[in-house]
């Protein structure tokens, strides 16, 4: 039966894939030229990278054909396919090899881009609203390429700070879970630092609602019994300019 013209095309593929260069024996790649083209493909892969070097491994890197060697004497290459961005993931890298300007054969390499780097996690359940402290968290170098943008990446980005939900022992730590908790609370007596170019006095207020540092909060002034808007400073502390 004859085949047909779809089968025709799915044969001369895999024929093409098969084939070594020209000229040259169809044995398995040896070792020294496996390294050479991995070594092309992690310098295609690695340009341009917005991070260090030491931080990328190149993980279940394969060639094909897999049935080829590379020329003697040495061999020059031109790049034909590179990866369309630099994220963490399946790269495919295509080139032509080279030897005396002539075109020896078409080689298709593929591995995983994987990037490393320290990852904040908790050693222990912390619970919605808990105050974290730097016990309660360890970090570790490792495989961050699937882990979400905001990693936190050091303990003291953290300490000091309240958790918007809780986690269990083990989590890994972002920032979307971290807001700084409030200096001044609602109904606290604060005092209230009001100054000008020239001067600054100090005066008993009361905090209408609560904030962090550097956020505006309403305040009653417990002297002049008006209510205005100050930024806290710090513990207790709000200040107004008048």
């Amino acid at each position: 039966m004859p085949l047909s013209l779809s089968r025709l095309l799915m044969l001369a593929l895999l024929l093409s894939l098969a084939c070594p260069f020209p000229g040259q024996t169809a044995d398995r790649l040896a070792e020294q030229d496996f390294a050479a083209l991995k070594n092309i493909f992690r310098e295609v892969v690695l340009k341009d990278l917005p991070w260090p070097k030491e931080d990328v491994q190149i993980a279940d890197f394969s060639i094909r054909p897999l049935a080829m060697t590379l020329p003697k004497g040495g061999f020059d290459y031109r790049i034909t396919q590179r990866p369309s961005d630099s994220r963490p993931g399946k790269k495919n890298v295509s080139a032509i090899i080279l030897q005396d300007g002539q075109e020896q054969g078409q080689v298709k390499m593929s591995g995983e881009l994987r990037l490393f780097g320290p990852a904040v996690s908790t050693i222990k359940r912390l619970n919605r609203n808990e105050l974290i402290s730097s016990a309660d968290l360890t970090v570790k170098r490792r495989d961050i390429s699937m882990l979400d943008p905001g990693l936190v990446k050091d303990p003291e980005q953290a300490a000091g700070q309240k958790l918007k939900l809780s986690l269990p022992a083990g989590a890994v730590l972002y920032a979307q879970a971290l807001e700084a908790p409030p200096l001044v609370n609602r109904g606290e007596r604060v005092t209230i630092m009001a100054k000008s170019q020239a001067i600054q006095i100090t005066a008993p207020g009361e905090a209408r609602n609560s904030g962090a540092k550097g956020e505006m909060i309403r305040v009653k002034n417990l002297t002049s019994r008006r209510e205005i808007q100050a930024r806290v400073l710090s513990a207790g502390v709000v200040e107004t300019e008048f």
